[in-house]
């Protein structure tokens, strides 16, 4: 694995909560990256990785709120979460694409069926994407896990 990757894991599971191992459970940190570098310049995609291991961090030790306070990397980073959490690419905001250019594919789109399964709303919610992964006859009756 390359360390640019690596380090997209890095910035994925500080913005999403996860970690490393189960972002890579997904299968689709290489295409998450992939778009990335399709949609947004990719100088900027490199200021958003390495942004995260040089912005200065907050009082607890977390670079995130600068990034995200950041008008060029926030956006980004917001839909890196939408990424991880719903498979989703979300058009960037107008303001953003005027600044710093507009890409054809920066379209609100689903990555994928694969990426909607695997979303992690469904392992943060404890739950199955609807019609995608069967729970077996009667799964039903049962209470959700830790419920």
């Amino acid at each position: 694995m390359s360390e640019r990757l690596t380090s997209f894991i890095a910035l994925s599971s500080a913005l999403t909560g996860f970690n490393a191992m189960q972002l890579h459970a997904t299968d689709l940190a290489e295409t998450y990256l992939s778009l990335l570098d399709q949609i947004v310049p990719i100088d900027i995609v490199n200021d958003l990785i390495d942004g995260f291991k040089e912005l200065p961090a907050n009082r607890d030790g977390e670079p995130l709120p600068a990034i995200l306070r950041d008008p060029q990397l926030g956006p980004i980073a917001r839909n890196v979460i939408m990424l991880w959490y719903c498979g989703t690419w979300q058009q960037l905001p107008a303001g953003w694409r005027t600044a710093f250019g507009a890409s054809p594919l920066d379209k609100t789109h689903l990555v994928s069926g694969a990426a909607y399964q695997a979303g992690l709303q469904w392992l943060a919610a404890g739950a199955h994407p609807p019609g995608a992964k069967q729970q077996g006859f009667g799964a039903w009756a049962l209470a959700p896990a830790g419920g």
